[in-house]
Parts: C-alpha cells; structure tokens; sequence
C-alpha cells in the first residue's frame, strides 16, 4: 500500500515560488501561505492559519458565495474566479484565484492549492459573466441556477455532517393587483425592497433567493428545533407586510411560506422543494399571511395554537376569562382563613375551562399577562365589596407564573388594583410554585424578598414535588407552604405519601412557617392532618372552586361579621 504523500513536501516547494500561494488541508483549512502571498497582501500568517479558504478569499462578499466556491470545489476538484481581497490595513485588490485539488494516489483529498494573479481583461469579462448566470438582476439576489447549486450543496454537507437545515419556500400575496394597480415599476420596486427585508432577516450563513416572479425561497442551515423555523418565518411575514413607498404609491403585500425540514421532509434538494411548494399552496389555501410545515405532526401542533390564540384573544375582547374563589378553612374553629382565586375561561363552545386547558397555551402566544390581569381585576373588586359589606378581611391567594413572578409590570399592575379597590398589600398572598424555585435559584430568593418588603405574603405552592426549597426553605421569606394535591390524594391508601406528608409538615413547623393541604376530598384526608398537626385545608370536601356570584352566597352563609 502506498503511504499518503507528506504535505510538507508541497509546503517546502510552493516557499521558493514568485506567484502568491495558499495551501490548506482537505477540509479546506489554511495550512501555510508562502512568502509571495503574505508581502503582497501584507498579511501576519498567524491570523490566517487554520481559517476556512472561502472565507479569506470572500471578506468583502456574499456567504453564498463562499457556499459556490466550497461546492464547485467539492463537486469539480477545481473553482476559479475573480475576488477582491482585503489586507491588514484594510486596502482592498481584486484578484484572479484559481483554486486546484490535489489527490493522493489512492483518490482522496491531500490539499488544496489557491494561486492568485494579476486579472487579464478576459478574466475579468468571464467573472462578469458568471456573475449574471447567477445573480436575479432585478434583486441582486441568488437566482435559481444558483439556488440549485447551493441546495445540493447544503444536502450533501448536511448529510456528511448529520445537521438538519430547513427550506422555506415563499410565495407574496396580493403580489398581481400591486402590478395590475399600479404598474410593474411599482412591483419592482417592491421586490427589490422584499430582497432587501429578507437578506437583513435572516442570519449571514443562510440563504435567500429568487427563483422567479413573486417567489423567493430560502435555506436555514444547521437548526436546532422546529420553533426556531417558526420564530424566522414569524419575522418574514411581519417584514414582507410592511409598507414601501414607490413615487406616489405606498404599496403593501403580505406572504405565505412552506417549510420543509431536512432529513424530515426529503433527502434530495427535488423533493426538498415540492414538499416545501406543496406546504406553502397549503397556507394560501388557509387565507395567507401565514406559514405551514410539510409534516402533518408540526402542521396540527401549528394550527391548533393559532386557533387557540385566536380564542384567547376572542376571549379577552368579551371578558371570559374570570375568577372562581376557593376557601381556606381553619379545622381547628372552622373559620375562614383565606380565600385561592382560580382563573376559568367561559368558553362559548367548549363550557368551562380550567387554567390546565389554557395558561400554556397563553404562556406561549405571550397573551399571559392580559389573561392574569383579566382575571384579577374582578377578583380585586369582588374582594374589595367583600371587605367592605361583610367584615371579610382574609387575604386572596393569586397564582403566578415563574415569568410574571419576575416580570415589574405583574407587581406594579396588582398595586394599581389595591389602590383603586382600596385594599392593602396584606390582602393578597401570592403563590409562586416550587417547581420556580429550580429555574433561579438565588435569584429566586432575592425576588422573593423584594415582593415580601412590598408588603405581599408569600405562598410556596406544589410543596413536594421538587428538591431545591429544601435547601433554600430556611433562607426563604415564605409565609406559608402549600403541601401538593398528589400527596394528599393519596393519604388513604400510600404508606409513602403519608411519610412525606407527615415531613413536609414537620419541616414547616420547624421553620415557623404555616402548612396548607390542597386537594382535601375525603374525611380520612382531614382527620390524618389534623393528628398530624395540619390545620388548615381546601378542598372539595369543603367547597369546589365557585363562581363570584355563588361564592358570595357562600360568605354569607358561612361568614361570622368581625
């Protein structure tokens, strides 16, 4: 077997040569420039030495570019071309590169060798040319000669690699009427301006595109997850909605975008294509101003989160969103104690919801904050009637997010509420689940300090169902803990559950802070606590979470005037 040629050996000899050489290895790494190349652009060898060839040879141009020479290199073993240049001191030089594969005897890569001369007016004239074949002249943009090129490539390192990228195929809407209106100078311009968008959306190692007419595709190299895709075709629609001013004309259109996924969707840039086409049809069927995956899975995930945001913000326009009120009681004299506000969605198809059904899904449509502020605005009056018509002056436990928990506006916003309902800090306990105290750790502690000095009690809820308040609890200024529903649902018939509950109690007794059983349903539930020293408790064995109207009936009831 022959040995692999030392690459030393080309090293030495390119040294004594006049013409301007680099050498890299064959992943296309800069491995020594002779002496010619680093006094004739005046470059330290040592900032060169292990960067990418393509990069060197495209400082003042295009990514894509750099993605053509790597794959006509890969493809032919060859790639020549004109190039400006930049040295140390920035001067910038145009020259003529010619970039060679050198093979070892049994076929593979040893180097790549790069000569730079002086451009001929030929040169020149060919390189101009190679730039029309692949750049749209309208928009300056890759045209489709080029897409083609770079999507194979993007497949071939992408599989070589095991990454995923993702295409976006997009389509305008409204696109003939702006022609048909207005006239075509008018659409050119607004195509230009499209380009432009799309170019400044998009990270420099993608690509953009136009492949003709009024569509344009894109590819998102190495990603991560689906969400990101979204999170980009999200800011595409946003940009590509925006008016643009043509003369006279303001001129607007919006889009709709397929997205196909490597190796998901297609292992060839063919069905890569179709598949994301076929997905893009799909959003203008729906209207649109939107974007749809090729993957049935992703699609349903998708459209079930626009129709809920949809509802929710439907929801918060006619007030559906309201408080139920639960009690707190005392066993030891059966007094009230407190009162949890629970938020419910009034859902004119699907009847009451509970915060499981909805809070997610308002986390992930950012519509959280107006759910919550909706929710406690009634709350806050109804508890501010209560106070004054009934002597009830038992604090409202108001359930957070970890978010809201940190975010200024959810404080200032139930400050707002006390002041206008007339009601004082004390009034309100605020629950912040254990599963938040993982998430910030010290941060965590800070903030509950700064909420507890504003003068709000502070509940820890799901107590039990994590690890780190353990080693924070002491340092906590927690008011009362909440131990988890599992737990006490279980009482009756797990020997474990009654072990932890038994600690959790013991625990908070040690720490001079209140326990508080959730989820009490049964009368064994209640007496277990009771001999093991946990007095207050809500539950359904009590009362289930009400409406205002019923829970008011409720106080009146159940309530003895102060």
């Amino acid at each position: 077997m022959q040995e692999k040629p030392d690459l030393s050996q080309f090293e030495l000899a390119y040294q004594y040569l006049s013409e301007a050489i680099l050498l890299t290895d064959e992943a296309g790494k800069i491995r020594n420039a002779n002496p010619a190349f680093l006094a004739e652009f005046d470059v330290d060898l040592r900032l060169i030495l292990d960067r990418d060839i393509s990069a060197i040879l495209l400082e003042s141009t295009k990514q894509m570019d750099a993605r053509l020479i790597q794959s006509e290199i890969e493809q032919n073993g060859h790639w020549s071309g004109l190039v400006e240049l930049k040295s140390q001191t920035q001067k910038s030089v145009s020259r003529f590169v010619q970039v060679d594969t050198v093979k070892t005897p049994q076929g593979g890569v040893l180097c790549h060798v790069a000569r730079f001369s002086q451009p001929s007016e030929s040169q020149e004239g060919n390189a101009a040319l190679q730039e029309m074949a692949y750049r749209d002249e309208l928009t300056g943009l890759a045209n489709r000669a080029l897409f083609n090129q770079l999507l194979k490539h993007e497949v071939s390192q992408s599989q070589r690699q095991k990454t995923q990228f993702a295409l976006l195929f997009i389509d305008l809407d409204g696109f003939k009427q702006v022609n048909d209106n207005v006239g075509h100078d008018a659409g050119d311009v607004l195509l230009c301006a499209i380009a432009d968008r799309l170019e400044k959306s998009l990270r420099k190692s993608d690509v953009v595109a136009r492949l003709g007419g009024d569509e344009f595709v894109v590819i998102m190299n190495n990603i991560k997850d689906s969400e990101t895709v979204a999170n980009v075709a999200e800011k595409i629609i946003r940009q590509i909605r925006k008016p643009v001013s043509s003369g006279p004309n303001i001129v607007e259109v919006g889009c709709s975008i397929g997205i196909s996924i490597y190796p998901e969707n297609g292992l060839d840039a063919d069905n890569l294509v179709h598949h994301a086409d076929v997905a893009m049809y799909r959003a203008k069927q729906q209207g649109g101003a939107n974007y749809f995956y090729f993957s049935e899975e992703l699609n349903r995930e998708l459209q079930d989160n626009k129709r809920m945001e949809r509802d929710i913000i439907t929801g918060l326009s006619k007030n559906q969103f309201v408080p139920y009120f639960q009690p707190l009681i005392d066993q030891r004299n059966g007094k009230l104690v407190g009162i949890e506000c629970l938020a419910r969605w009034i859902h004119p198809d699907n009847g009451l919801r509970t915060p499981i059904e909805f809070i997610p899904a308002a986390k992930k449509v950012g519509l959280i904050h107006e759910v919550l502020g909706q929710v406690l605005e009634q709350a806050f009056t109804h508890l501010g009637d209560w106070h004054n018509k009934l002597g009830c002056l038992v604090p409202l436990s108001v359930n957070v997010t970890s978010r809201q928990f940190y975010q200024q506006q959810t404080i200032d916003s139930m400050l707002n509420l006390l002041k206008t309902n007339n009601l004082s800090a004390d009034a309100i306990r605020i629950e912040v689940t254990e599963s938040t105290l993982q998430e910030k750790g010290d941060a965590l502690i800070e903030q509950l300090r700064r909420i507890s000095h504003a003068g709000f009690s502070i509940t820890l809820d799901d107590f039990g169902t994590g690890y780190s308040s353990l080693r924070y609890l002491q340092q906590l200024p927690v008011d009362t803990l909440k131990i988890d529903r599992s737990f006490v649902r279980n009482i009756d018939n797990n020997p474990h559950d009654k072990v932890i509950v038994k600690a959790i109690i013991q625990l908070a007794q040690t720490l001079g802070i209140e326990a508080i059983a959730e989820g009490v349903e049964s009368e064994t539930q209640r007496l277990f606590l009771m001999d093991n020293h946990c007095h207050i408790m809500q539950g359904y064995l009590f009362s289930p979470a009400l409406p205002a109207d019923r829970f008011n009936q409720y106080l009146e009831n159940f309530l003895i005037p102060a």
